[in-house]
C-alpha cells in the first residue's frame, strides 16, 4: 500500500516547464548584482569619531570637508603679497639690440661663473608693445652690414624658412635688450642649483644632461658680459658652442610652428556675487571622479541570462565641474570671475593675475588638472564652419561667442580637460617653477626638448598700434630659454612663445601662429 501510494504521488507530479530553471537562476543572480559598499574616507586625526553611530554616506564626488582647525573659508585667506597693476611685468619692451656695438670690457673672471639668485627689481615693466627697427645683421666674414630680406606671412616665405638662408649658419642678432636675457639666464641658473645635474634629457635624437645645459648658460652669460661687437660675438658663439637645428623637416630646412601665450589680468572677487559667479577651483586632495555602473554579459554561452555589474571611477569632465557644479560647496573656490569665457581662456593660458574689487592684485597659477586630454575648441569651430581659419584666434573665438552666447556650453564642454589654480606671491612661472621673462621663454614638448636649454629662434612678429591692433608683421630673431610646456604643445615642430602680461601681450599672442626656425646651443 505504501509503495502504491508512492507510485501514485510520482504519477501525479507535473514536470517543470522549459526555461523555468534558467529564469529562476537569472533572477537570483540579478538580485546579487549590486554595487560593493563604498568605504568612507578615513576621519581626520583631529575629528573624534563615535563607532557606535552609523557612518554617514560619503559624497559621490569628494569626501565632506572636515571641520578641523586647518580649514579656512575664502574670506579668511589673506593675500600672499598684494601688488599693484602698475608693478606687473607687462608685454615685451624692445630696447637696443642685445648685440649693439659697445665699448668692450675685460673678460669675466672664473669666480663669476656661479650665478646667485637674482633679487633685484623687474626689468620688463613697460606697458607698451613697440616694435623695434628693422633687424640688421653683420656678416662675420666681410664685416659689412646687411639688412635681412623682408618676410611676409605667405606660403612662399614659409617654404624657405624664416629669417635665415637654409644653406647657411644663423647670424645671432637679438631684437631685445641684453638685460632681459641676463635676467632669464640668472633665474634658470638659480633653479639648476637645486636640480639633479646628472639627469639626462632629450634633445631631438640625442641625450644631454642638465649639467651640460647649466655649463652652456654659464659660458654664454660670460660671453654676454664681455659686450663684444656683433661680428665678434657671432664668431665667438660659433667657436664656443655647438649649434643644433631642431624642428621638423630635412636637415638644413627644419621648421618650427610658433604660437603665443600670455598672462591675462582679470577682474575677480573673493566672494560670490551676482556679478562674479564663475568660480576658480583649487585642486582637491583626491582626484575628482564619479562612479558609474553598467551590466554586461559575462560569457556568450550564457545566452544573455548571466549579467555582471561592474563599477569604475571616471575622471570628472569640464561639463560636470562647471555645468553640473559637482565641486560646489567643498571649500575649493579661490576666487570668482565675471565671465565664463575669461575663465576658460585663463585655463588655456595656465596662469594670470586677479584684480580684486578692493584694488589689490594677486597672481594665480596652475595647480593641477583633471588629467584628461586637451581638445582645441577653435579647431572644432572651424571644422563645423561657424568660424573661418582667419577667425581661429582667441579674439575671433571670443567675438563669435559674444554674438552667440548660447553656443558657449556646446563648444567649451567639448574640451573635457579642466585646470585647477592656486594663489601665488610670484609672477608667471614655467613648468619647472622658474619665473618667466616676457619674450625670453619658450614652451616645447618636454618629451623631445630639454627644460632649461638655451635656444635661438627666428620667425616673424606682429607690429601693434597704440590700440593694440596688428598693423603688420616683420622678421625678428632672439635668444630664448626652453622653460615651459603645455597640453597642446606636442611634437617636434611646436613651440609656444611667452609674450608677457596684459592687453598688448594678449593681442599679440592671441593672433600669433607663424613658422620659423630654432637652434639649440651646447657648450663645446
Amino acid at each position: 500500500m505504501r509503495r502504491g501510494a508512492c507510485q501514485s504521488q510520482r504519477t501525479n507530479t507535473r514536470p517543470l516547464p522549459p526555461g523555468a530553471l534558467a529564469a529562476t537562476f537569472f533572477l537570483f543572480l540579478s538580485s546579487c548584482a549590486t554595487l560593493p559598499a563604498v568605504e568612507p574616507p578615513p576621519p581626520h586625526p583631529s575629528v573624534q569619531t563615535n563607532t557606535s553611530q552609523t557612518t554617514p554616506t560619503p559624497h559621490p564626488v569628494l569626501p565632506p570637508t572636515q571641520p578641523d582647525e586647518t580649514t579656512h573659508l575664502l574670506h579668511q585667506i589673506e593675500p600672499l603679497d598684494p601688488q599693484r597693476v602698475e608693478d606687473l611685468p607687462y608685454a615685451v619692451h624692445y630696447e637696443a639690440d642685445t648685440q649693439a656695438a659697445v665699448t668692450p670690457q675685460e673678460d669675466v673672471t672664473e669666480a663669476e661663473e656661479e650665478i646667485e639668485t637674482q633679487t633685484g627689481p623687474r626689468v620688463f615693466t613697460d606697458k607698451t608693445f613697440t616694435p623695434p627697427p628693422a633687424p640688421v645683421t653683420v656678416d662675420p666674414a666681410h664685416g659689412s652690414d646687411s639688412v635681412l630680406n623682408e618676410e611676409t606671412d605667405s606660403d612662399e616665405s614659409d617654404e624657405e624658412g624664416s629669417g635665415f638662408d637654409a644653406a647657411t649658419q644663423p647670424v645671432f642678432d637679438d631684437d631685445m635688450s641684453r638685460s632681459t636675457l641676463l635676467t632669464a639666464i640668472d633665474r634658470q641658473l638659480a633653479a639648476f642649483r637645486f636640480a639633479n645635474l646628472d639627469e639626462r634629457l632629450r634633445l631631438g635624437s640625442r641625450r644631454v644632461t642638465k649639467r651640460e645645459l647649466k655649463e652652456t648658460l654659464v659660458a654664454f652669460r660670460r660671453l654676454l658680459r664681455r659686450n663684444l661687437s656683433s661680428a665678434a660675438f657671432n664668431q665667438a658663439v660659433h667657436e664656443q658652442f655647438e649649434i643644433i637645428e631642431a624642428g621638423k623637416g630635412p636637415d638644413g630646412n627644419k621648421r618650427m610652428q610658433f604660437t603665443g601665450y600670455y598672462t591675462p589680468i582679470m577682474d575677480a572677487s573673493r566672494q560670490p556675487t551676482a556679478e562674479y559667479s564663475y568660480p576658480l577651483y583649487r585642486k582637491p586632495e583626491q582626484v575628482p571622479t564619479r562612479r558609474v555602473t553598467w551590466n554586461q554579459r559575462a560569457s556568450n554561452r550564457d545566452y544573455g541570462f548571466h549579467l555582471s555589474a561592474r563599477t569604475r571611477n571616471l575622471l570628472l569632465t569640464r561639463k560636470e565641474i562647471d555645468g553640473d557644479a559637482v565641486l560646489q560647496d567643498h571649500n575649493l573656490e579661490i576666487a570668482w570671475l565675471k565671465d565664463d569665457l575669461d575663465r576658460y581662456f585663463l585655463h588655456i593660458q595656465g596662469s594670470g593675475y586677479l584684480k580684486f574689487t578692493d584694488g589689490t592684485v594677486q597672481a594665480v597659477r596652475f595647480n593641477g588638472s583633471n588629467e584628461l586630454p586637451y581638445k582645441s575648441v577653435g579647431r572644432q569651430m572651424i571644422n563645423d564652419g561657424v568660424i573661418t581659419e582667419g577667425q581661429g584666434s582667441m579674439q575671433g573665438i571670443k567675438a563669435y561667442f559674444r554674438r552667440n552666447p548660447h553656443h558657449i556650453p556646446r563648444y567649451l564642454y567639448q574640451n573635457r580637460r579642466y585646470i585647477f589654480f592656486e594663489l601665488a606671491d610670484q609672477g608667471p612661472t614655467g613648468s619647472a617653477g622658474v619665473e618667466l621673462v616676457a619674450g625670453r621663454a619658450l614652451a616645447t614638448d618636454k618629451r623631445l626638448y630639454p627644460g632649461g636649454g638655451l635656444a635661438f629662434i627666428s620667425a616673424t612678429k606682429p607690429v601693434l598700434d597704440a590700440d593694440h591692433r596688428i598693423v603688420g608683421w616683420e622678421p625678428f630673431s632672439r635668444f630664448v630659454l626652453d622653460q615651459d610646456t603645455g597640453s597642446a604643445i606636442k611634437g617636434p615642430k611646436r613651440g609656444d612663445l611667452y609674450f608677457g602680461v596684459g592687453a598688448a601681450a594678449g593681442a599679440a599672442a592671441g593672433h600669433y601662429n607663424q613658422h620659423g626656425r630654432i637652434f639649440y646651443l651646447l657648450k663645446k
